[in-house]
């Protein structure tokens, strides 16, 4: 009876340590279910805390690639602005996690991917079961400062200038805000410029700066003697195309410091305007569309410099009138334009879009005509 009794018990133990010894329910042992996430823009916040930021608002997808110890890739999964969640079954052990994030342009009425807008890298060892919340670096495409006003300051006056920081595929001139503030520095500096390009860029004292961020910088003009053109430039240090370290060094239009008295001010704007589409109601490039039907298109330009001064169309290098809601000049407007094709073929579209310094935009597309 005893030795009954010792099996039984030590069958209860075995069982007993079995269920405790039991890691993962449908998992072999030794491997660890691991669910990684990419915080794409605009996406609900969720019970487990993830909050929409991390990368631009023009991601639309993820790749997340999986490196073991060795460098051999074990796992790709492709993460989207609506699926921004994977499962993943790892043996335990290190592994490199690559995420590359990308942009989306509509081609033939199907979206394609068209920039990298993000990058990073993260080694993670994995023991157990795991969340991971992959958070890679925006890539810098471009930067640029403005102000609001003709630039104009009277000594002991202030100014503010804005810092614009996009991704790659952004239009020069165009942001929408959601560039991640962690994922750049900035060192601004005040100097003078003779070259057009500010090659020979010199710090001066006739201005100093009241106050900054990565959002932007206040400069106060000095007691100078005479008119005085100054620049500010900002150097924005952050990751590049290649995955590098890189810095953008980029200028703001001139500021004038201008002394009591008659005086002429001259300034240069090298920055040209912007142009749009609207996706939602003009044709995708490289859309087909049919002979013998009008085709629409419809967008917004705009120069945040010397102001939008004219705005031409020319289909197969002829212009066709557009309709445009803002009298010009303007700093911007939204405008449309019509057009039939009469026989087969492709139709190419150029809108040009010109500002107050000289400096013209052109937007290329297309379409095919059946």
């Amino acid at each position: 009876m005893r030795k009954n009794l010792a099996l039984m018990l030590t069958g209860a133990l075995a069982l007993l340590l079995g269920a405790c010894n039991t890691q993962n329910a449908g998992v072999s042992p030794g491997k660890s279910t691991v669910t990684v996430s990419v915080a794409f823009p605009q996406r609900p916040v969720s019970g487990s805390g993830v909050t929409p930021q991390g990368v631009p608002r023009s991601a639309d997808e993820a790749d997340v690639k999986v490196y073991d110890e060795q460098g051999a890739l074990v796992e790709t999964v492709t993460l989207s602005r609506t699926n921004p969640i994977a499962t993943l079954i790892l043996e335990n052990g290190t592994y490199t996690f690559e995420v590359s994030v990308w942009s989306t342009i509509w081609q033939n009425n199907q979206p394609q991917r068209w920039q990298e807008v993000a990058w990073g890298q993260e080694n993670h060892t994995i023991t157990q079961d795991t969340t991971l919340l992959l958070k890679p670096k925006a890539i810098l495409g471009d930067a640029w400062l403005s102000y609001s006003g003709n630039g104009v300051i009277a000594p002991e006056e202030e100014l503010n200038l804005r810092l614009w920081v996009v991704e790659p595929g952004v239009p020069v001139g165009y942001s929408d805000g959601s560039f991640p503030l962690e994922d750049y520095s900035v060192t601004y500096t005040i100097g003078t410029c003779a070259q057009p390009d500010c090659s020979d860029f010199t710090p001066s004292t006739a201005a100093s700066i009241e106050a900054q961020s990565k959002t932007g910088v206040r400069i106060k003009a000095g007691s100078v003697q005479q008119n005085t053109t100054l620049y500010v430039k900002a150097e924005v240090s952050g990751l590049g195309s290649d995955h590098q370290p890189t810095t953008l060094t980029r200028f703001s239009p001139p500021i004038q410091i201008r002394v009591s008295g008659s005086s002429v001010g001259v300034a240069l704007d090298f920055s040209p305007p912007w142009i749009g589409l609207d996706t939602t109601s003009s044709p995708a490039s490289g859309a087909t569309v049919p002979v013998g039907q009008p085709v629409t298109f419809s967008g917004y330009a705009g120069d945040w410099g010397t102001g939008l001064t004219n705005l031409v169309v020319y289909v197969n290098f002829q212009e066709v009138p557009v309709t445009l809601t803002s009298p010009l000049p303007a700093e911007n407007t939204n405008f449309t334009f019509t057009f039939t094709p009469t026989k087969p073929g492709r139709y190419d579209i150029d809108i040009v879009a010109f500002d107050g310094a000289g400096n013209s935009y052109r937007h290329y597309t297309y379409v095919q005509a059946q």
